[in-house]
């Protein structure tokens, strides 16, 4: 067996921008990486702090959840981070930290995250789920859908076969609890 050693880099994808609600919570933000490390690294959010004189606190309103933090291995290749806000937030982003074993080998695509907090939306009664094939980009199983969430602008679409009997994920915490769970190549979670 042949191995080549190079010396670039391998990249941990994160989102340089996210929304969320004023009061509420982020949308989930999929951490993941071009390459798995040997042994591990450790992905978390942290609030940001000028280098100015007056330690300017950049991420006022914008709380990272507790103790949530990624960690990429052999059989964890991605992972989700979130945040809260609150009512009023005059913050204007959170910084990414790369921790854990290879470190030394990974660098983050984006250090920093820039986050726009907007008013939540009346929940409507009856939302107008628009989803559908796009039929120019579909083939046979490969079929490519576009969609459109009320509100924020973003959503989560999960299709899957009826006779599967699965239900819709509710909430952020099942979303997380679902992509742990989630092993490449597999079927099922």
């Amino acid at each position: 067996m042949v191995a080549t050693v190079g010396t670039a880099k391998s990249n941990v994808v994160v989102p340089s921008a996210v929304t969320c609600s004023l009061s509420g919570s982020s949308v989930p933000i999929v951490v993941s990486t071009d390459a798995l490390p040997f042994s591990d690294i450790k992905v978390n959010l942290k609030t940001s702090i000028a280098t100015d004189e007056a330690k300017t606190d950049n991420s006022v309103g914008i709380t990272p959840n507790a103790n949530n933090v990624v960690t990429i291995k052999v059989g964890s290749p991605t992972g989700i981070l979130g945040f809260k806000c609150a009512a009023t937030v005059t913050g204007k982003e959170l910084l990414y930290n790369l921790d854990g074993t290879d470190k030394a080998v990974f660098t983050l695509g984006s250090t920093t995250m820039a986050v726009t907090a907007v008013k939540a939306g009346t929940k409507p009664a009856a939302p107008a789920m628009k989803l559908a094939m796009v039929a120019d980009k579909s083939k046979p199983a490969a079929t490519v859908v576009e969609g459109e969430c009320p509100g924020m602008g973003n959503s989560w679409i999960n299709l899957m076969p009826r006779s599967f009997g699965g239900k819709a994920l509710a909430s952020a915490a099942d979303v997380t609890a679902a992509m742990n769970k989630f092993v490449a190549g597999e079927n099922s979670w």
